[in-house]
């Protein structure tokens, strides 16, 4: 007991000594933190600006759009009539969007197709 008190007298270091490493260690710490903030703005800034990203920010931006839009009557008596379903922008983007998620789907499934078809076409 009395040789571990002895040898952590020994290694006391001065205040001044203390200090310096404090803000060594203080000037390492904010050096990390500025690389890691930089690291995460360029990683953020690739997936914001990804063309998949892009695209689903438009598609909501549309459909929203298409949401908030008022609507005008074109007349009184137009409404009692019976009204001819049509084709609006907003069906045509929920139809694409379909579209889209069911091809999206399907891709791995064609890419495992293609992966298993090359490597028959090897072992031949």
């Amino acid at each position: 007991m009395i040789k571990d008190y002895l040898l952590k007298r020994n290694n006391l270091k001065s205040l001044r000594t203390q200090i310096r490493a404090a803000e060594r260690a203080l000037l390492n710490r904010q050096r990390r933190v500025e690389v890691r903030t930089g690291t995460l703005v360029r990683n953020i800034h690739q997936q914001v600006t990804a063309p998949a990203t892009l695209l689903l920010a438009g598609g909501i931006g549309f459909i929203l759009g298409e949401l908030t839009r008022r609507q005008t009557t074109k007349s009184r008596a137009a409404a009692g009539k019976l009204r001819i379903t049509e084709t609006t922008p907003l069906r045509t983007a929920l139809n694409l969007t379909t579209s889209i998620q069911t091809l999206y789907t399907a891709l791995p499934l064609a890419w495992m197709m293609k992966f298993f078809h090359q490597q028959v076409q090897d072992v031949e």
